[in-house]
């Protein structure tokens, strides 16, 4: 049993000093690896990490590029059908402009020019608004494709073939704008024009159908020179024998009374108990009164003009004078 003891303790005792030693580095030095091979491991790990976050923050960064490119071709064919609608929109406003001309005479035309002028302006510049938001849609498109390389390079040009197109309809709706201010001030100057000349007709008018009357005695029409008496006999150098009474050569119408023969109709006499007859060439035939004589003379409280034209184509001036 002693035998056998002390032959196991023999290899401990085999190991000499300078054994130990370099066993014992060995195992410092295998840990020294381990600690190396722990730390790379871990550098590559976080390597790793960092390279997986970057692949996904490219994917994230493809993925809204795409969606951006999508977008946009959505916005340029959205864009293309709006300028399209604005070509449509102004051939519609252009085919009013005929409505818009100024019709001398014609007063439902006018209205109906005034209308139809209001309601272009107002699709003028409903047009317009709807052009500018267009407008600046488009040209944060255009900025955001710019910033964009490669592929959104020929949406870009695109866009400005559009915004070029709808600036080009602006200046368009513009200078419509302006057609028709130039049509609402021809029509305004017609309208005065049209205003003076159915003055100018109604003064003409008025002065065609003014005529003057005035009744009185015979001394009093001769007091007024209004009438004069011409033929007749002298009878002993001193006075004439039947002299007629005749309107005189010139006559002031300040001493008339004045009307118009197309509303005054009826004309008062002085004296109903008394007969009166015309001085003037105007015949008795267009009258009415309460009485007529067979000499041409009247009687009443007025005479009735039955027909104006013809009563009054004689003279504008009438007289009479109670007998």
């Amino acid at each position: 049993m002693v035998h056998h003891h002390s032959y196991s303790r023999q290899p401990l005792r085999l190991l000499t000093r300078p054994t130990a030693l370099i066993a014992l580095a060995l195992l410092s030095l295998s840990a020294c690896q381990d600690k190396k091979a722990i730390a790379e491991a871990e550098r590559l790990a976080t390597e790793l990490s960092v390279a997986t976050a970057e692949r996904d923050s490219l994917a994230q960064l493809v993925g809204t590029a795409s969606a951006d490119k999508d977008r946009a071709i959505a916005e340029v064919v959205d864009a293309s059908r709006f300028a399209d609608q604005v070509d449509a929109e102004l051939r519609q406003v252009r085919g009013l402009t005929s409505k818009v001309q100024p019709q001398a005479g014609d007063e439902s035309g006018q209205a109906q020019a005034t209308a139809a002028r209001a309601d272009i302006l107002v699709r003028l510049k409903q047009l317009r608004q709807r052009l500018s938001a267009r407008q600046s849609d488009l040209q944060r498109t255009r900025d955001s494709l710019i910033a964009q390389r490669g592929e959104s390079s020929a949406a870009a040009e695109l866009l400005d073939d559009l915004q070029a197109r709808l600036a080009m309809r602006d200046r368009e709706i513009v200078a419509f704008e302006n057609e028709l201010r130039q049509l609402r001030e021809a029509n305004v100057q017609l309208v005065y024009e049209k205003a003076a000349l159915t003055d100018t007709v109604r003064q003409v008018e008025t002065s065609a159908n003014r005529v003057f009357y005035t009744v009185g005695t015979k001394q009093e029409l001769l007091d007024r020179k209004i009438v004069t008496q011409e033929g007749g006999s002298r009878a002993l150098l001193v006075v004439r024998l039947g002299r007629t009474l005749v309107p005189a050569r010139e006559l002031d119408n300040a001493v008339f009374t004045s009307a118009d023969k197309r509303e005054t109709l009826t004309i008062p006499l002085p004296k109903s108990n008394m007969d009166f007859r015309i001085v003037s060439r105007h015949s008795a035939q267009f009258i009415e009164a309460d009485r007529k004589n067979s000499d041409g003379s009247f009687r009443g409280t007025s005479i009735r003009i039955t027909d104006p034209n013809a009563f009054w184509a004689a003279s504008p001036y009438l007289i009479i004078v109670e007998k």
